[in-house]
């Protein structure tokens, strides 16, 4: 991958938050994490197309890449037509479009995403809640501590982490050190798989987002004190109890069932 990046003169842009994966473990462990065979595959952030050749080896029905940096664009095009990127097989295309307006053609894909790491949550927002078509499943490499936090095993809750319980499980796939990337990033990452489920498709979406954001707004507060600056204490005193709920209870405490269940009795 280094060879790549030195013969197209490439140089990481700090205005997309651009580091190049070039570990090509990591790269096959992401392409062979999904059976993606006759699936249809959304990339977000291909860059020079590092991860797009192991995508393409493992024939998915179509590959659409999401790129904003047109010079990437340009060198990928570049790489197709020296074969280096073989697409025959595929339904390929490109896409030079901001991934926040993007929306999928396809009702069942896959997202496989290197992204920089302060679009992380808008990113999965926009898959998770407003396309109008969700991802089977997604594929993202985002920075650790973040990573941490959505699949925190101390039992702990955050906004990030509840708005995408709500929609999907997660589960770590691998750890990635910064100096699998060219130029190495400050921090480690993480790839993260979520899969999309239904169970909560009964609760409004936008009502839940709104709920979450105030049960957290002053996270050291107790969850009632932060309720409390929306609703009625008398109410939120009456709901705590029929959950059983401690009132000196803190907002990441709580687990997203009682949330729902918090938000609909209230």
């Amino acid at each position: 991958m280094s060879d790549i990046i030195k013969e197209f003169h490439i140089k990481a842009k700090k205005s997309f938050g651009q580091n190049f994966l070039i570990n090509t473990s990591v790269l096959e462990t992401i392409a062979s994490e999904f059976n993606i065979e006759w699936k249809n595959i959304v990339e977000v952030g291909p860059g020079y197309g590092a991860l797009t050749q192991y995508l393409l080896a493992e024939q998915p029905d179509s590959l659409t890449l999401v790129e904003l940096d047109r010079d990437m664009i340009a060198v990928l095009e570049t790489r197709i037509g020296k074969w280096e990127l073989d697409t025959k097989n595929t339904d390929f295309e490109i896409k030079n479009q901001d991934v926040l307006l993007y929306e999928p053609k396809y009702e069942k894909y896959f997202v496989i995403a290197n992204i920089p790491y302060y679009i992380t949550s808008p990113i999965l927002k926009r898959f998770l809640y407003d396309t109008k078509h969700k991802p089977e499943a997604m594929l993202i490499l985002m920075q650790k501590e973040v990573a941490e936090k959505i699949v925190s095993r101390k039992n702990k809750t955050s906004v990030l982490s509840l708005f995408i319980q709500k929609k999907a499980h997660t589960s770590k796939v691998i750890d990635v050190k910064n100096t699998d990337f060219k130029p190495a990033p400050k921090v480690d990452s993480i790839v993260l798989k979520f899969e999309s489920h239904s169970l909560y498709s009964d609760s409004d979406d936008e009502k839940f987002l709104e709920f979450i954001k105030i049960a957290f707004k002053e996270p050291r507060k107790f969850l009632i004190k932060n309720l409390a600056s929306k609703y009625e204490i008398s109410k939120l005193e009456q709901v705590f109890d029929e959950l059983w709920l401690d009132k000196k209870i803190r907002a990441e405490d709580v687990q997203i069932e009682d949330y729902l269940k918090m938000m609909e009795k209230i």
